[in-house]
């Protein structure tokens, strides 16, 4: 009975001991980037359809190393390409276009390259610094962020 319970204990304990990314809605990381101008903010633009965004999610974002990076260098924000409501980010609106498929802010944040999944690092203005396109393992993604 005790092996069982420190099993456990030890079980239990290593998920609350994983590094996580913490995701922002657009509105907090508004906040959080007016707080820390010069902090990057870090997009990572999905669909719920999209194969490589779930392996990207399950594979990479959940490394101890890439997590602990982002959340200490980055402003992390996750954000559906499809969202059919209007948005507002950096006091601008963006709605969805219908021809495109996707809402206008993941049409201006990847240059109009909708291809999923796609990570996008930019200024507190809104100037895209970096775009990256596709599943990335966690040492790629590392070294595309400059881990």
């Amino acid at each position: 009975m005790r092996i069982l319970i420190t099993v456990l204990t030890i079980f239990l304990s290593s998920f609350s001991l994983a590094q996580e990314i913490k995701w922002l809605s657009l509105d907090e990381a508004t906040k959080v980037s007016n707080a820390n101008p010069e902090k990057p903010i870090l997009f990572n633009i999905y669909t719920s359809w999209c194969g490589y965004c779930k392996k990207l999610d399950k594979e990479t974002f959940v490394d101890p190393t890439v997590a602990k990076y982002v959340n200490e260098n980055y402003i992390p924000v996750k954000f559906n390409a499809e969202t059919k409501e209007m948005v507002s980010f950096l006091g601008i609106n963006f709605t969805y276009i219908s021809a495109a498929k996707a809402n206008y802010l993941a049409y201006v944040m990847t240059n109009g390259r909708l291809s999923y999944p796609a990570t996008v690092i930019m200024d507190n203005k809104g100037n895209a610094e970096k775009l990256i396109f596709g599943y990335r393992s966690p040492s790629d993604f590392g070294s595309d962020i400059k881990i």
